[in-house]
């Protein structure tokens, strides 16, 4: 195909005898001769959809290729076209068919020569623009992704989602799914550490006895958290067990269990569980 027209169209203006694209800020584009002919086709019938048979034909000739040539063609044209004149031209896959440009300022200032066809009524359909209303058309903004509204978008949703991250990995490490305070009804402080127990009445543990005892029990660590929980060990009749989450102010956990609860016992095996653990202030 040749031709040795300058079209102008809004800011930028394209030379096809060099096959140079120039914006008013100076940056230049080059176009190779292929994406060359596919752009200055579809300029020329700008507004209808130019079937890809036709596009094929046209800008190939007798060389037989794949669809997959001209979709690659428009692929470089448009990442072209996006870099330089996103606001001004867009190329929109109408599907099963072909392509279709479309220049949103009007002021294109020269006319397509073309050489090779002189008339194309059977290869580009002039109720194609109607038509597609009525198809399924699948429209591809320009470089959508070097659109700084798009980048801002991804950018806050990045952020949004490492919050999240953040946030959640906090959260288990201050307290895991399974430790509710509201499940807890007494709390009470030792030293620098927050201790929550529940209704210990009902287990038929003695609550004066069982503060001293949790005292001796905690007194190696510090600025620490500690969930105790009574329940029935259902394994042996009439017993009453616990089990003690301890979270350490750097974020360690530690569980320790004991399957029947002692008065007295409770506390010396506690703290010789932390001490083994290194878990000291």
């Amino acid at each position: 195909m040749a031709s040795s027209e300058v079209y102008r169209i809004g800011s930028v203006t394209y030379d096809s005898s060099t096959r140079t694209l120039t914006h008013d800020n100076g940056e230049t584009e080059y176009f190779t001769p292929r994406v060359s002919d596919v752009f200055l086709l579809l300029l020329a019938h700008q507004g209808k959809c130019v079937e890809k048979e036709f596009l094929l034909s046209q800008c190939w000739g007798d060389t037989i290729v794949s669809e997959q040539a001209l979709t690659n063609v428009i692929s470089k044209l448009r990442k072209v076209l996006a870099n330089h004149a996103l606001d001004m031209i867009t190329i929109t896959t109408v599907s099963k068919s072909g392509y279709l440009l479309e220049v949103k300022e009007k002021n294109l200032s020269s006319e397509y020569q073309q050489e090779s066809c002189d008339s194309i009524p059977e290869h580009v359909s002039e109720d194609m623009v109607v038509e597609k209303n009525n198809v399924k058309i699948k429209e591809t903004k320009l470089s959508f992704y070097s659109n700084k509204r798009f980048f801002y978008f991804i950018l806050t949703i990045a952020i949004m989602l490492i919050s999240i991250v953040i946030y959640t990995n906090n959260k288990i490490n201050t307290l895991p799914y399974f430790i509710d305070t509201e499940n807890y009804s007494n709390e009470l402080s030792i030293g620098s550490n927050n201790i929550y127990f529940n209704n210990i009445d009902k287990y038929k543990v003695d609550k004066v006895f069982f503060i001293k005892d949790i005292k001796k029990g905690v007194s190696s660590i510090c600025d620490s958290k500690v969930f105790i929980q009574f329940y029935y060990n259902t394994r042996i009749a009439n017993n009453t067990a616990v089990v003690v989450f301890i979270i350490t102010s750097d974020g360690r956990t530690f569980n320790f269990r004991m399957s029947k609860y002692i008065n007295g016992g409770f506390s010396k095996q506690l703290n010789d569980y932390l001490k083994s653990k290194n878990v000291v202030c």
